[in-house]
């Protein structure tokens, strides 16, 4: 049976493999398996590769697996705060090679304007933010977040400590908020903390 791989939006991805001119294999996602001959299918995943989903639009592809430098207890820590969060129903947490992020769904479930989809519609249009990330500097970790003004744009580290649930206890909080935009570059103080027009 050819293996597949199922998004967040309830769509089977295919793996196929193709030869190239050369004689290489080159490996595809397909979603419409009917247009393809049944012996390019493939019924394992190839070694050293993995399926991987985008937060921000669920397309699927295949990578190379990465080796994240945080650990699955790390996550623990991290998800443990976030499910005391009061505000935040559904978030994901994601290792990646070198950082772990957060992310934050772009539309909410309450919004009036949805209330005309059903959950599969709703999670068709779905599409997820990382609004926090946490990096490691040598023993310590660092907390981020994106800044958007054009002398800092990209994250910035708002806190090093040793204690990384510390730091999500400490920042976790104003994910949703507008008060995340008064934490700032750690070390420095920025005076004009007024971003009622952002």
């Amino acid at each position: 049976m050819p293996i597949s791989y199922i998004n967040r939006k309830n769509k089977p991805h295919y793996l196929i493999a193709k030869l190239t001119k050369k004689g290489n294999k080159r490996y595809y996602i397909v979603k419409n398996i009917e247009k393809y001959d049944k012996k390019d299918l493939l019924n394992e995943v190839p070694e050293g590769y993995e399926f991987y989903e985008y937060l921000y639009d669920a397309r699927v592809v295949l990578r190379k697996k990465i080796k994240p430098i945080f650990t699955e207890k790390e996550k623990a820590i991290t998800d443990a705060v976030m499910q005391k969060h009061e505000t935040v129903e559904n978030y994901i947490i994601e290792l990646d090679k070198e950082s772990l992020l957060i992310y934050l769904p772009y539309f909410k479930l309450d919004d009036p304007d949805l209330e005309w989809m059903d959950s599969q519609q709703f999670e068709n249009i779905q599409s997820y933010l990382p609004k926090l990330r946490v990096i490691k500097k040598g023993k310590d970790y660092a907390i981020q977040r994106f800044c958007v003004l054009s002398r800092y744009y990209g994250w910035i580290v708002m806190e090093t400590h040793e204690d990384l649930k510390y730091l999500c206890e400490k920042y976790c909080f104003h994910i949703d908020k507008k008060s995340l935009l008064n934490f700032w570059i750690d070390g420095e103080v920025f005076e004009n903390q007024e971003y009622d027009d952002w």
